[in-house]
């Protein structure tokens, strides 16, 4: 697929842009011979624990061009009816609903969505849609349609991962770790949405979103043949299954981070929080700008303001995070100094009807028609501190960039450091002499135990991976 020149319209849906062709290609030399490694985390919570398998893609040639296939995916996510961005979208839609006499809300996960989507059921089926929005011109006008099936299929394929010194190929399901699997997954099922639940059972269904693998709705058809009826068209669709058997129709449930109940024909919300979470905010001596713990507590408390229609649970939540950031280590005088200072702002906007989208005080303001610079610094406390650059810039360069280039202002962006985690912390596994992972795997297809062999019996069953 050759790039397009800036003065070339789209032919046939087969070029691609310069821009995207110079990211893809000096993503190619700079990732081009490095493979995604896997790893595993233990589910501690989970009673019997269970393994969370991790393949991490950063890095890789094949997700650079994943991240390609994202970008495009989401730019048709408007097309699919049952998508929901998060919480707050469900919130403004369901807050403006009268829920009609009898009507019960549901909620429903996926079991391991991204293992249980076949791909070639889900390469047919996203092929199905696509080539469907192409013929109905839904399709953005510069859309590399043929790309991006050709793509997308190379890497649901081609997924190859390494654990030691064993590499491995993944042949069933999403490819874990890679940037498009969350629109992948988001899409294929979309499809079953739009062409069987909905025509066969959105007479029932009042109100309808799914946020990946998380569905909500609010029903009103009866809770036996017509439920069941449901529950079964829901698990029809691949070999991908859904927990909904196992829940029941309830006038309140937990969904994101959201409980949403039914009073008085109108859906009354607060904020849900899973008893594990640990709320590991960044303690005070971190090296981190003084402004990101003001930007945490403001948001926080702006999102606890949204959610939660009872005062009473608005000030239990922000009670909550003040006693959570004393125990983090910071000072109860400049927690609550900072807090009230949340409060009465989230209550002069709300006082002003203006939108939970808005940006903390002080936070850049995005606009598409301002030439910006971008002044990339390495993070440190004892730096200059940003002020000081800005008003270095003004004074040595403002005037002339605004007036050569157009360039308005400047915007400070900090990076961080390499720190211990960085250092500590790998992705490649590390193998003790004698016993690398191909060894191991090796007695453990023998039907020997590794933990009662020595290194020499090791070495007589190596692993071909």
């Amino acid at each position: 697929y050759r790039p397009r020149t800036p003065f070339e319209l789209p032919v046939d849906c087969t070029t691609i842009s310069e821009a995207e062709t110079t990211f893809l290609l000096r993503a190619k030399r700079k990732n081009g011979n490095k493979f995604a490694r896997f790893r595993c985390t233990a589910k501690v919570h989970k009673f019997p624990w269970k393994t969370r398998p991790i393949v991490c893609c950063s890095g890789t040639w094949l997700n650079d061009w994943s991240k390609w296939l994202d970008y495009w995916l989401q730019k048709i996510k408007h097309l699919i009816s049952t998508y929901v961005k998060d919480s707050q979208q469900v919130l403004d839609e369901v807050r403006r609903l009268h829920i009609p006499p009898g009507a019960f809300l549901f909620t429903c996960d996926a079991n391991a969505m991204y293992n249980n989507i076949d791909t070639e059921h889900a390469i047919e089926v996203i092929t199905w849609w696509l080539n469907d929005l192409n013929e109905q011109n839904k399709l953005p006008h510069d859309f590399p349609l043929e790309a991006i099936l050709e793509v997308m299929e190379i890497i649901m394929k081609n997924n190859i991962f390494e654990f030691g010194d064993c590499y491995f190929l993944q042949l069933l399901g999403t490819a874990m770790g890679t940037s498009a699997a969350v629109m992948w997954g988001t899409i294929y099922y979309a499809y079953h949405e739009v062409h069987t639940l909905i025509p066969n059972h959105g007479h029932n269904l009042f109100y309808f979103k799914r946020f990946i693998d998380d569905m909500f709705g609010i029903w009103t058809g009866n809770a036996t043949t017509d439920w069941s009826a449901f529950c079964d068209d829901v698990n029809n669709f691949g070999i991908l299954t859904w927990d909904i058997e196992d829940q029941e129709l309830s006038s309140s449930v937990d969904f994101l981070d959201l409980t949403l109940s039914i009073k008085n024909n109108k859906i009354v919300s607060r904020t849900f929080q899973k008893k594990m979470k640990l709320y590991l905010y960044i303690p005070p001596m971190s090296a981190h700008p003084s402004g990101c713990i003001k930007g945490t507590i403001f948001g926080l408390v702006r999102r606890y303001h949204a959610q939660n229609t009872y005062r009473r649970d608005f000030i239990l939540f922000v009670s909550l995070l003040y006693r959570r950031l004393i125990a983090r280590g910071w000072e109860r005088e400049a927690m609550k100094k900072l807090i009230l200072e949340a409060c009465r702002y989230v209550q002069r906007e709300a006082n002003a009807n203006t939108t939970t989208t808005q940006q903390t005080p002080g936070a850049d303001r995005d606009d598409p028609d301002e030439n910006r610079l971008f002044i990339h610094i390495k993070y440190h406390p004892d730096d200059v501190p940003r002020q000081r650059v800005q008003q270095l810039y003004q004074q040595h360069c403002g005037e002339l960039f605004e007036r050569e280039i157009g360039i308005k202002r400047p915007t400070i962006a900090y990076s961080r450091p390499k720190n211990l985690g960085d250092l500590i912390t790998k992705a490649k596994l590390h193998q003790a002499p004698g016993q690398s992972s191909s060894i191991i795997l090796g007695e453990f297809r023998n039907g020997l135990d590794p933990s009662q062999n020595s290194p020499k019996i090791f070495s007589q069953c190596v692993y071909a991976g």
